[in-house]
């Protein structure tokens, strides 16, 4: 049988949080069609694997798809493409939890719509502190990447014929891999749609070095994203955005004395630091 909907979590080591994840999606009800989960595990070492085995008995169909010839989220996410029917997919992590009446929104407008974005919540799984520390996207637009919207690789929705026509996330690209997709798609004619009901809450990773590692990779993609933007004839974020954070470092000198204004600071300058890497 032909599914509707595949939701995908892709999956390293994520023991620790992936049942309230699956708990949430198993919870969803969308009566307008038929749909899964799949759980994509990426060579992981700890119970991933058995927490993702104790959903599948439940009344939503739970499958786990192993991908396990090399590691990255886009490969991951395209394996799990890859072991589903369905003629859309909706894409979460299994750090998340998404909110209810998810899955209903993706369905519905995946009847009308080729590629979506949902929405994020960091209040709920974050204490104020670390939800403050970073600046939050308006719940109420798209986000971009210079003048393209983008699909959020933890919480959006394609039809297959898109994933198909674009083979796929870039599986050697290093570092916000849902932005190059996306900078694909919009070249190809695909428009990003915001579904502000699809909402995740979002959990921000609270260690120092998680931080700093996380804008590292983030910051080092930057400038290939730069150039492979306008070599697609689109027009890339400027480049004097990271002139202005370097400054912004200086500014924010201050409030190095709290908690917030540490990890804020730390954030901008693991991003900054990347993107000279990515040069």
């Amino acid at each position: 049988m032909t599914l509707d909907l595949s939701v995908i979590i892709p999956c390293h080591n994520e023991e620790a949080t992936l049942g309230q994840q699956l708990a949430a999606l198993s919870a969803q009800q969308w009566s307008g069609g038929t749909w899964e989960i799949i759980v994509v595990d990426n060579n992981s070492t700890d119970g991933t694997v058995d927490i993702a085995r104790s959903f599948a008995g439940g009344d939503t169909a739970v499958r786990i798809v192993t991908a396990s010839e090399k590691a990255g989220v886009a490969y991951a996410r395209n394996a799990g493409v890859r072991g589903s029917s369905a003629s859309a997919v909706a894409l979460c992590d299994g750090d998340d939890v998404v909110q209810p009446g998810w899955v209903a929104a993706f369905g519905e407008a995946m009847r009308t719509e080729r590629l979506a974005v949902g929405t994020l919540d960091v209040d709920d799984l974050n204490p104020e502190w670390l939800a403050r520390s970073r600046p939050a996207d308006s719940a109420a637009s798209l986000p971009y990447f210079g003048e393209t919207a983008f699909a959020r690789g933890n919480n959006c929705a394609m039809h297959r014929s898109v994933w198909e026509e674009l083979s796929g996330w870039d599986e050697d690209f290093v570092g916000l891999e849902d932005i190059e997709f996306s900078l694909r798609a919009k070249a190809a004619g695909h428009e990003v749609v915001l579904v502000p009901t699809a909402t995740v809450n979002y959990r921000y990773r609270p260690g120092w070095r998680d931080v700093w590692n996380q804008g590292i990779f983030y910051g080092r993609g930057r400038p290939e994203l730069r150039r492979r933007a306008e070599a697609l004839g689109l027009r890339p974020a400027p480049s004097s955005a990271s002139l202005k954070s370097w400054a912004w470092l200086g500014v924010h000198l201050p409030g190095l004395r709290s908690k917030q204004g540490r990890y804020a600071w730390l954030w901008v300058l693991a991003n900054r630091v990347g993107e000279l890497r990515g040069r």
